[in-house]
């Protein structure tokens, strides 16, 4: 009945008067979403992008590229889509937030031979930590006292990041650890030789389907429906399992902000 009530609702929204034309950029960042061998933008988030996009009756185009830029063009321009971004206490009310697609837990990384003996974020604040700039990390990381003064490095993308960590310039790199494996042997490195340190339970877990403020209301309520749908068909499940992903846990439904970073 409730999968009824939805196609319903949908067909409400006639394709003219929709945004004519999205496009859906993330940045280089397999299995999600990434170019492959001959320049194809593919990835488990793509082919939910693209189911959505089928069941909405919309039209999209996809693009890769760096974080920054993909920030910049989501600012600026309304009918920009982020596949995968984290919500935080300063985005909350700068973009729409369309639906939950996945989601990426959070650890400080250090390599296998690093002596650390108090796991957690505060004691972390005595040595260099890394992550890309423009991330929601590095605001997190902020919030909780670093700063480039002293003890956190930024940098531009993946490699930079993961190149500082084996050549011992930072001690901890803050990352979600999904993608950890991909990333390491993509960029040629043993990922044998790094290890998880500190669970950072109060960093947010769920992405999301994000949009410009600016995006029309009928378009943003349709995509919103459709992510609804794909879910409740077990579209979105298949899609999960076709790229050995697993499925998000429920409780992820509840985001809770930064809590007691810092005292």
């Amino acid at each position: 009945m409730r999968s009824l009530l939805l196609t319903f609702i949908l067909l409400l929204y006639s394709p003219f008067g929709l945004a004519t034309s999205l496009t859906f950029v993330a940045e280089d960042l397999p299995p999600y979403h990434f170019k492959n061998s001959e320049g194809e933008v593919v990835g488990a988030l793509v082919d939910i992008s693209k189911a959505v996009l089928k069941k909405a009756k919309l039209t999209g185009k996809f693009e890769i590229m760096p974080m920054a830029r993909a920030f910049h063009e989501f600012e600026t321009h309304p009918n920009i889509i982020m596949m995968s971004l984290l919500k935080n206490p300063t985005r909350e009310s700068q973009f729409q937030w369309l639906g939950q697609v996945y989601f990426a837990d959070a650890y400080l990384v250090s390599l296998k031979d690093f002596k650390y003996s108090t796991p957690s974020l505060q004691a972390a604040r005595a040595y260099r930590v890394s992550t890309i700039r423009g991330y929601s990390s590095e605001h997190y990381l902020r919030s909780a006292g670093f700063d480039e003064s002293n003890n956190l490095v930024l940098v531009s993308n993946y490699s930079q990041l993961w190149n500082m960590l084996y050549k011992g310039r930072v001690d901890f790199v803050l990352t979600n650890t999904l993608t950890l494996q991909n990333e390491l042997k993509l960029i040629g490195l043993d990922p044998n030789q790094v290890k998880k340190h500190v669970h950072l339970t109060d960093y947010p877990s769920t992405l999301y389907f994000a949009a410009n403020k600016n995006l029309d209301e009928q378009t943003a309520s349709a995509i919103k429906l459709a992510i609804e749908q794909i879910k409740e068909s077990g579209q979105y499940q298949a899609i999960l399992k076709k790229w050995q992903l697993p499925e998000p846990e429920k409780q992820i439904a509840t985001e809770q902000p930064y809590l007691n970073i810092v005292k």
